[in-house]
């Protein structure tokens, strides 16, 4: 099969991403089953040199005078045509020369609808993060207006796809809810991470049992927040406790609107003495984020919305023990005291009381990590998601060519 994804950054490791992270797990695996697959991205790292990775911007019409003046005028309307005009010409190039069987893209910005509308090959929409259950919790009121829009527009191109796959059930069953359409050409096929070495797994007696890990944004999507409160609240029983928070500083929306920086929240939230106890990193690489988790004693996500989130992913695959809010998909891969700790939303308390019973059971955290570590083997290999992606693509294959009614 001759397969074409759509990829934000080309490969992994230039930037933090969850759809980077998903191709570069499962392309590999396509491949290892004897696939072709093409990588079409509109940031390809200048040291790529493989011919199956393809620059979306040599067919950019960027430099046209109306989509500068475009740009001008509404430049989400002109970032929407020149984007998906561009990944339009290279399917239809791709196509043609190579023979592709099957595109697959994410949602986001509706970008794929031109694409659909060509009815060249079957597209697959994969639902990475929709909109409308993210961009409630964005910080900034100048997005209001394009939030509907793009909405809007990732509602159509759903819609328009001729198969939709979905990492988490939860997600899948929120758009059907949320459009008001039924979403019968599609599949629920988990994120793939292949999990870590036994030998190299996360281990009670080598990593420092006063540290916690936090990697996001410090954002109000990611509950950045919400940890650093909780943190607070412990910081005072357990003297030597320290959290480590990873991750680029968005600011977070205070109760009066204003969006404040994480250091102007540690300062309004966090009592003097205990600022020192949290070492904020900033965005750090995909290897030394990698190389940290299995050095604190707790992962810690805090999101307030989620699909299947590739940080509580990066955690399992890693053995590490995990406390996490029961958003999205998370509680599709996290049970309760089964393989690791699930919390309300925005519950800081629970947060905290979490964080304390795994602090004063050490066993039962060793516990929890390695049954995470063991469903991510089992369950969410790279190989086995691949087939369940391929099966997938076959689905829609068959549809597309039997002419069926899209969703």
């Amino acid at each position: 099969m001759k397969i074409g994804l759509h990829v934000p950054y080309w490969p992994l490791g230039s930037t933090a991403n969850g759809i980077v992270t998903y191709a570069s797990q499962l392309v590999p695996a396509l491949r290892r089953l004897g696939h072709e697959v093409f990588v079409l991205t509109p940031h390809k790292a200048p040291d790529d040199n493989d011919p199956h990775t393809i620059d979306l911007r040599n067919f950019s019409s960027i430099s046209n005078l109306w989509y500068r003046l475009m740009f001008k005028v509404a430049p989400e309307t002109a970032s929407f045509n020149v984007i998906s005009s561009a990944v339009a010409t290279a399917i239809r190039e791709l196509v043609e020369k190579q023979g592709l069987d099957i595109f697959e893209m994410e949602e986001s910005f509706g970008w794929s609808f031109i694409t659909s509308r060509l009815n060249l090959l079957p597209l697959v929409v994969r639902l990475h993060g929709p909109w409308f259950l993210n961009g409630q919790f964005e910080d900034s009121g100048d997005w209001i207006a394009l939030n509907r829009r793009r909405i809007q527009w990732e509602g159509r191109a759903i819609r328009g796809a001729h198969f939709v796959t979905s990492p988490s059930a939860t997600v899948l069953n929120a758009v059907q809810e949320h459009y008001h359409f039924d979403l019968n050409a599609s599949r629920v096929v988990p994120n793939p991470l292949d999990a870590i070495s036994e030998e190299l797994k996360w281990d009670a007696r080598t990593c420092d049992n006063d540290r916690l890990l936090f990697v996001g944004r410090f954002d109000t999507l990611k509950g950045g927040d919400i940890v650093v409160r909780a943190f607070a609240l412990l910081a005072k029983s357990y003297p030597q406790l320290r959290l480590t928070f990873i991750g680029v500083d968005k600011g977070v929306k205070a109760a009066d609107g204003s969006v404040l920086s994480y250091e102007y929240f540690i300062r309004r939230n966090v009592p003097e003495q205990y600022w020192s106890r949290i070492e904020f990193h900033g965005e750090i690489s995909h290897e030394r984020v990698m190389s940290l988790r299995t050095q604190h004693f707790v992962t810690i996500i805090a999101s307030r919305a989620e699909n299947l989130s590739y940080a509580l992913l990066e955690a399992m695959s890693l053995g590490c023990p995990i406390i996490t809010t029961a958003v999205g998909g998370n509680p599709e891969l996290i049970k309760e005291g089964r393989n690791g700790l699930l919390v309300a939303s925005q519950d800081v308390n629970a947060m905290a009381a979490a964080c304390e019973r795994l602090l004063n059971d050490r066993t039962l955290a060793a516990t929890l990590g390695r049954q995470a570590w063991q469903d991510c083997r089992d369950l969410y290999g790279s190989e086995a998601i691949a087939k369940r992606t391929t099966a997938a693509y076959r689905e829609a294959i068959g549809i597309f060519n039997s002419g069926s009614s899209r969703n």
